[in-house]
């Protein structure tokens, strides 16, 4: 309705003037409501946009493109954790929330720079039904009936044709396609596990001994690795030294196995060493994941596809993400907890297994 440039610049505006109203919040209520409904949506709507406009941009170096666009969370995890936490310091939480959304209001000016793509206008309207006699039918006769028919007949097919086009235009058709569900799981599942790390990595840190500053210096470590690596895996997929797919399946596995062993790394090093894999490989597995859904879906629907997977994922993430904390409160690690992560993480590896036996049932149906 509006474009891309349109909705990102008002997002853009929205996320920072939120976040100033924040600062000035006098209940715990209050604080929630106005970051809820204006800061939350408006930073997922400028991600979802952007990245479905990153697609439908490049037609070559698209894994490099999304490597080099989608870098800024690791740069963030580097740079703006301790910039935070130096704010709290020196001006409180308030002084914060105010300095921060300053900062965010310059989103709105990244979005009066982006270009719009020109776009054919088709026309939807109504064509007239040509009929070959002007007659009206007799009561009775068999033509009558047939028209009776005709008019059930398409008062459904008008039904049908109605209801299609409105789940077309909020975009709902794409929940209806198997290959969707099959890119979805993917995201899901690496969503939901980095979401609950980021949370509890700090205090699963501290659980093992290791300092805070220790803490700071294993994300940094992991943030440096993640920006090189996906830029760096984005250029050998562009060049076909490896194949989408099988690129995936290594990212999982690296990622799911960092989780997996997390009960038996307790050295410095050693949870250096993990931490800088697993946030590399789930960095890269970020890029992956769009240069595979955009293969999957093309670029028509990967607005409307990365909506509906950031929906599923924060509708999960909101009924299950107190489960790490909640272990920890019954067993006073965070071991199992990452344990279990690290096999909802694996879990995507069946997806890409469901494709493989789609694509042979295919093949042999054709045969």
């Amino acid at each position: 309705m509006f474009g891309t440039r349109t909705v990102v610049t008002v997002s853009g505006f929205m996320l920072g003037v939120s976040m100033v109203i924040a600062s000035f919040s006098t209940s715990i209520v209050m604080l929630t409501s106005v970051l809820a409904l204006a800061a939350g949506p408006a930073l997922s709507v400028v991600q979802i946009l952007t990245r479905a406009l990153v697609g439908r941009c490049f037609t070559t170096n698209y894994g490099m493109a999304v490597g080099i666009g989608t870098a800024g969370g690791a740069v963030g995890m580097v740079t703006v954790g301790p910039f935070t936490q130096m704010l709290l310091d020196t001006y409180g939480w308030r002084g914060a929330l105010l300095i921060l959304g300053g900062l965010a209001v310059h989103l709105e000016v990244c979005g009066a720079l982006l270009r719009s793509l020109s776009t054919d206008k088709t026309n939807d309207s109504y064509q007239p039904v040509s009929t070959g006699d002007n007659e009206e039918p007799q009561v009775g006769s068999s033509s009558a009936e047939e028209t009776g028919n005709l008019k059930q007949s398409s008062r459904i097919s008008a039904f049908k044709n109605a209801l299609g086009a409105q789940m077309k235009h909020f975009g709902l058709s794409v929940c209806f396609k198997f290959s969707f569900w099959i890119t979805a799981v993917i995201f899901i599942c690496r969503r939901f596990v980095v979401d609950q790390w980021m949370i509890y990595y700090i205090s699963q840190a501290e659980a093992k001994g290791f300092s805070l500053y220790d803490a700071v210096t294993f994300t940094t470590a992991g943030g440096v690795g993640n920006v090189v690596f996906k830029i760096l895996l984005g250029v050998i997929v562009d060049k076909g030294l490896l194949k989408l797919r099988p690129a995936i399946a290594l990212m999982i596995t690296l990622s799911s196995s960092t989780l997996l062993i997390t009960p038996w790394v307790n050295s410095y090093w050693l949870m250096m060493v993990n931490t800088v894999i697993y946030v590399s490989s789930h960095g890269a597995l970020v890029s992956l994941n769009d240069l595979y859904t955009r293969e999957l879906l093309g670029t028509d629907l990967l607005a409307c596809a990365f909506a509906w997977m950031e929906l599923a994922t924060a509708i999960i993430t909101f009924s299950l993400g107190f489960f790490p904390g909640w272990m920890y409160d019954h067993t006073g690690s965070f071991d199992l907890a990452f344990f279990i992560m690290g096999c909802i993480s694996a879990l995507s590896l069946m997806a890409q297994l469901m494709e493989w036996v789609l694509a042979r049932c295919k093949s042999k149906q054709t045969a």
